[in-house]
């Protein structure tokens, strides 16, 4: 983890190029505060936008309506322009698109080894795209400034098409696969992106593009090269054990066989991960969850119940049982999660007195950092090995049927499923995302899932309408079902400094 843990948030922006990019460690800065631009499009104070995501899947269920969680679960701000944590990644994501081109910009011009530029120049090139990637699949087509700011002229930028906005976040990863090593080489530290994170995002980027636009094939076919290539590399396999991936469960996840690149975070100011302050139960402050916790969503009740009744050891990631004050009366009792019934005994509530009815998620949680600290430092994943295998077996199938099968089920035996055979194309097809929806569920990426499958609206919808017949607090019926083809609003404080850019239109609703 050398190297990995000092990701200060120092403005490179608006250093003088001219006068501080004059060695190879300046430019190695200004790379380090690009990967701590990515990551806060995630965490920090943006750790409201994976809850975001969540809640509009049958994934979250809202645990207080503080920040707007239960009206954001019934997708009431669809078309609003300026609510949700979704608005703040715009901002995130040109900040770390200008510092990469900041990276890109001195790199060549800076005396250092050829393998050296290649590989600060690789990471750049990745970040940059695959932050591209981030923001077309949420706004469409995006502005795609290919240098750094440097003053205040020439910050007004049209949108390019959607096809140009995945084409130039393809070639820059593609760049940047052809100028970085693979995982393990000599002096290159693990949790820097490889050439296998490249390849895995490639696979990801056309699935993605393929499924929006009638499952290309073309871009399936590329889908299954590129994943295919992570696969012949035998660099990276899934762990034994799911739960294994998480700090929470195993001190040594971070950056395992089957991490493919991940958020790094350590116990330090600045540099923790806030994501379980926010997403916890609200009331605890103890040795058993290791830091303190807000609270804003949980896991649905609905899913961890199909999980357990599937017999899917990947509930095993949820948290249904934990000693604590959860009710706040001073009494530390043990509490259980009653899965048939969708709520806790004894009762845990949040600050307000307001039922928790969900269940959470530790793979947020650090119970391994003292509590009095409060720098929990667990890592995020981003891409999976597992992610791999299911973009595989995806494309695959839906190019020839039936093939893929055994990727797929790598990941349903890893879960304690039973292994499939004799299935049609369309049910593999449908296992293939369930399997999604169990494997990554608080990652942020099912609502992209389901979104690209056009499932995303009929599943949110049939959760809001089973909560409100079980009555889940803080759940009531959905106000808007998205098409395949929903984006959100351009944020309005962007419209309004950039009079070049043009607003989405409101989506219409089903």
């Amino acid at each position: 983890m050398t190297g990995c843990t000092n990701l200060d948030e120092n403005p490179y922006t608006f250093i003088d190029p001219g006068t501080y990019y004059t060695n190879e460690a300046e430019v190695e800065t200004a790379l380090v505060a690009t990967y701590n631009r990515f990551r806060r499009i995630y965490s920090g104070n943006n750790s409201l936008y994976i809850a975001h995501l969540e809640l509009l899947t049958e994934q979250g269920w809202p645990n207080y309506t503080k920040d707007n969680m239960d009206n954001i679960s019934k997708w009431a701000y669809a078309n609003d322009a300026s609510t949700g944590g979704v608005m703040k990644v715009w901002g995130y994501a040109y900040e770390c698109i200008n510092r990469a081109n900041i990276v890109l910009g001195r790199a060549d011009q800076v005396a250092m080894s050829d393998e050296s530029r290649n590989r600060i120049k690789g990471q750049a090139y990745f970040l940059r795209g695959y932050t591209f990637f981030h923001l077309l699949r949420l706004w469409g087509g995006i502005p795609l400034p290919l240098t750094y700011t440097n003053g205040v002229d020439g910050l007004e930028l049209g949108r390019s098409t959607i096809d140009e906005s995945y084409d130039q976040a393809i070639l820059d990863i593609e760049t940047a696969m052809n100028l970085l090593p693979e995982r393990g080489a000599s002096n290159y530290d693990v949790w820097r992106i490889s050439k296998g994170a490249c390849q895995a995002a490639l696979g990801q980027i056309y699935l993605y593009r393929a499924s929006m636009n009638g499952n290309n094939t073309e871009y399936l076919t590329k889908s299954k090269e590129y994943s295919k290539m992570v696969i012949d590399s035998h660099k990276y396999e899934l762990m034994p054990n799911f739960t294994d991936n998480f700090y929470w469960f195993n001190t040594n996840a971070k950056n395992n066989q089957e991490s493919i690149f991940e958020l790094q975070y350590s116990a330090q100011s600045g540099q923790s991960n806030n994501m379980h302050i926010r997403f916890g139960l609200g009331r605890t402050n103890n040795d058993f969850f290791g830091c303190y916790q807000y609270c804003r969503f949980g896991v649905s009740g609905f899913l961890y119940k199909e999980m357990v009744d599937n017999g899917d050891k990947r509930a095993e990631a949820l948290l249904s049982y934990f000693v604590g004050d959860g009710d706040g009366s001073g009494q530390v009792r043990e509490h259980n999660y009653i899965t048939d019934e969708f709520r806790w005994e004894p009762m845990v509530t949040n600050d307000k007195g307001g039922e928790h009815m969900c269940v959470f998620n530790l793979k947020y949680f650090d119970r391994h950092t003292a509590a009095d600290l409060q720098q929990p430092c667990a890592n995020f994943g981003i891409l999976r090995y597992a992610d791999v295998l299911l973009n595989y077996a995806e494309a695959a199938n839906l190019l020839k049927a039936g093939d893929g099968l055994a990727e797929l089920n790598k990941v349903r035996t890893r879960a304690g499923l039973a292994a499939l055979s004799g299935v049609s194309q369309a049910e593999m097809d449908e296992d293939i995302l369930n399997q999604r929806r169990y494997e990554f569920i608080g990652e942020a990426k099912v609502y992209f899932d389901e979104l690209r499958k056009d499932k995303l609206a009929d599943f949110a919808a049939e959760k809001c309408e089973r909560g409100v017949e079980e009555g889940i607090i803080y759940l009531s019926d959905l106000v808007f079902k998205p098409k395949q083809n929903y984006l959100f609003l351009i944020p309005q404080g962007d419209l309004d400094s950039n009079k070049a850019l043009e607003q989405n239109p409101e989506n219409v609703s089903k």
